[in-house]
């Protein structure tokens, strides 16, 4: 160890460091020196950073779309209102977007929030705000060529009842979205 401090006071001093200097430089250039020995010695680390550069992204990705699609499923048995809605709406659409005879689904799917909402009395704007998104999805829905007879039913089932137990305002606008889908 003295020798390999006396080496590197003369390296330093050979390099252009006063005595003071090479007497403070001395202990850091020591353990510079060590650290080029371990690095040395550890020959496969640059293997590991590279393994590490590809599984740290391939883990946050992985974790990601775990997520995301617990956030999904989740979201599909929200109603209206919940911070989760806006998930479901989003999926929604990226299914119908996939497969253009979900609309079905997700026509009964409000018809169904509708009744559930009345059923909890929820406040009439969340029902006519679900209300007119079912009518925007069975406008959808009817002008397409494999409109299903049975959906409508469903639907009508489910809005009959909502309306059935509903207030005023939202009995009326119940009664237009009915009044529409009997011409189908």
């Amino acid at each position: 160890m003295k020798d390999l401090k006396r080496q590197l006071r003369k390296e330093l001093l050979a390099a252009g460091a006063t005595a003071a200097e090479a007497k403070e430089l001395q202990p850091i250039a020591a353990k510079l020196s060590l650290l080029k020995g371990r690095n040395a010695a550890a020959g496969n680390r640059p293997k590991t950073n590279r393994w590490r550069a590809i599984v740290k992204p391939a883990v946050f990705v992985a974790s990601g779309l775990v997520l995301g699609m617990f956030v999904i499923i989740t979201s599909q048995a929200a109603l209206p209102g919940s911070w989760l809605y806006p998930a479901q709406k989003f999926s929604d659409s990226v299914a119908i977007s996939i497969h253009p005879q979900y609309r079905a689904n997700v026509m009964m799917k409000r018809a169904q929030q509708v009744n559930q909402l009345v059923a909890q009395h929820a406040s009439s704007e969340r029902v006519l705000a679900t209300l007119a998104d079912y009518t925007a999805e069975a406008s959808a829905y009817k002008d397409t060529p494999h409109a299903n007879y049975a959906a409508f039913e469903y639907c009508k089932t489910n809005l009959r009842q909502a309306a059935s137990a509903a207030p005023p305002d939202v009995r009326q606008a119940i009664s237009i979205s009915l009044q529409s889908l009997e011409n189908t």
